[in-house]
């Protein structure tokens, strides 16, 4: 995969609420800027980051993660958005990969708007082979175009996406790289719109 000087690469994770709720402003910047984002999946390594398992994290992370979602409430209102915590570490590797079948064949956002509503307000499995299934052809997706890429891509084109994030430099989600300039969170477009605007 090649680093376009002229685009951001922006790495979002389905289980971050973070990622979300810098959705919408991203995908505002690009159109204000005319800059193409090139959107990838990523996968946050949360056991470390927020104390292993649910029944695992002490109460320092409870505290920590309680916060979290209080604090993405807020932000998801001003948003007119839904996000509702969790109750177990997802495994997102499916998802994932239906995001990057659903990207090359650009239907990304007719897949990933409705599944994340959906996720963020504990309406969608993530781990489901047939609630992602059909999310893919809702968004106007062949099954059996996807049953093949499931069999014969889709776990090598996740690894080459995960792969190309780490030679990145990328560590968490929601992250933006624009001319080699990362920019880490949600909270980071204004700097990331002005480094556009310099260039």
């Amino acid at each position: 995969m090649s680093i376009g000087i002229d685009r951001v690469e922006a790495f979002f994770d389905l289980r971050s609420p973070y990622s979300y709720l810098a959705l919408g402003p991203a995908r505002a910047l690009s159109q204000r800027s005319g800059v193409t984002f090139d959107w990838w999946p990523y996968v946050t390594d949360f056991q470390s980051a927020y104390g292993g398992e649910v029944e695992q994290r002490s109460s320092r992370d409870v505290a920590k993660l309680k916060y979290l979602y209080m604090d993405c409430r807020r932000l998801a209102k001003l948003q007119g958005l839904t996000v509702r915590s969790t109750t177990k570490l997802w495994n997102p590797t499916l998802a994932s990969q239906a995001i990057l079948f659903a990207k090359a064949r650009n239907r990304l956002w007719e897949f990933c708007d409705p599944l994340l509503a959906a996720f963020w307000r504990r309406e969608f499995d993530l781990e489901s082979p047939a609630e992602v299934a059909a999310a893919l052809v809702n968004a106007g997706l062949s099954s059996s175009e996807w049953n093949g890429f499931l069999q014969k891509e889709a776990e090598a084109a996740l690894a080459g996406t995960l792969e190309h994030a780490e030679r990145l430099g990328v560590f968490g989600a929601p992250t933006f790289i624009y001319r080699g300039e990362m920019f880490w969170g949600g909270d980071r477009m204004d700097l990331l719109e002005s480094a556009i605007l310099r260039a």
